[in-house]
């Protein structure tokens, strides 16, 4: 039996569309042929492309929140980085079209999105609690750690590591070089400060 189409049930077809094909080869007609409707009938439920990718990226921040939150629930320090870093990479393995969509950044108006990407920020934030960094500094820390990831799933996720050595062992070495670098954060800001 067919899915009954709605908003929600569009958004996780274009979702899944996403995920197959990548976030911008997603058009309404592609769409429209996933759920087996003319393209006319998917501006029913949205407004247009743009709406449809928004729509993914907010679903996909509220999905990776609730599945960050939960990895690093019960650790610190390290192993918080650890849990978040491989959740993170596994999940855009699984979802590299929902990836893309989150790394976009939602609209200032948008205050349904800017909320849920609020909250995913704020939980990568709460796994670095145990580096006792506030303020710039962990906005800052937060920072790295995003470019960080993000440079290396992307060029995962494109085909970027063609040598034999195992990927895996690379991440987990990014990882633990991240959490030498922000043990000692702070000191390095005061350093560079002077």
């Amino acid at each position: 039996m067919r899915e009954r189409l709605n908003r929600a049930a569009i958004v996780r077809q274009a979702a899944d569309l996403a995920d197959e094909s990548g976030l911008e080869e997603l058009t309404i007609t592609r769409i429209a042929s996933k759920v087996g409707i003319a393209p006319p009938g998917v501006y029913r439920h949205v407004v247009d492309l743009d709406d449809v990718r928004r729509a993914i990226g907010c679903s996909a921040a509220t999905d990776l929140t609730g599945l960050l939150g939960a990895a690093a629930s019960g650790r610190s320090g390290e192993d918080a980085l650890i849990a978040v870093a491989t959740t993170l990479r596994t999940w855009a393995q699984k979802h590299p079209g929902r990836y893309t969509a989150v790394q976009i950044a939602p609209d200032p108006d948008d205050l349904e999105y800017v909320k849920v990407s609020n909250e995913l920020i704020n939980v990568i934030g709460s796994a670095l609690r145990a580096y006792n960094l506030s303020g710039p500094d962990l906005i800052d820390a937060v920072r790295l750690l995003r470019s960080i990831l993000h440079g290396f799933i992307a060029l995962e996720l494109q085909g970027g590591f063609k040598l034999a050595q195992d990927t895996g062992r690379s991440f987990e070495r990014l990882i633990r070089s991240v959490d030498i670098v922000l043990r000692s954060w702070s000191a390095t800001v005061k350093a560079g400060s002077s």
